[in-house]
């Protein structure tokens, strides 16, 4: 379950195109939220600790994963729709040196 209602369970999905980009629709039997913060299953003591910003990634009913900087999340009801946005030139390149930031 994506969202912090971890009740829910999935029970249907399907993938689309809108305006050329990939839709994931995910139907969930109960409502669902858009992602408030990072899945669960990437933190805690029995993952060994977090893991950085650049190398969390979503992964979706078939098995695709993107990275999670550049997932976007719409909730409506019990369906939750994940789309992949493409980053920037720059976010990319950032991606790749942690140690330098926008100011």
């Amino acid at each position: 379950m994506i969202g912090p209602n971890q009740d829910s369970e999935l029970v249907d999905w399907r993938k689309t195109t809108v305006d050329g980009r990939t839709v994931y629709e995910l139907e969930y039997d109960g409502p669902v939220s858009e992602p408030t913060g990072q899945p669960r299953t990437l933190f805690g003591a029995s993952s060994g600790g977090t893991v950085p910003a650049g190398e969390q990634r979503v992964r979706l009913p078939d098995g695709e994963q993107i990275p999670a900087t550049e997932a976007t999340f719409e909730a409506e009801g019990s369906t939750l729709r994940i789309r992949r946005e493409e980053s920037s030139a720059l976010d990319r390149f950032l991606r790749y040196l942690p140690w330098w930031t926008r100011a």
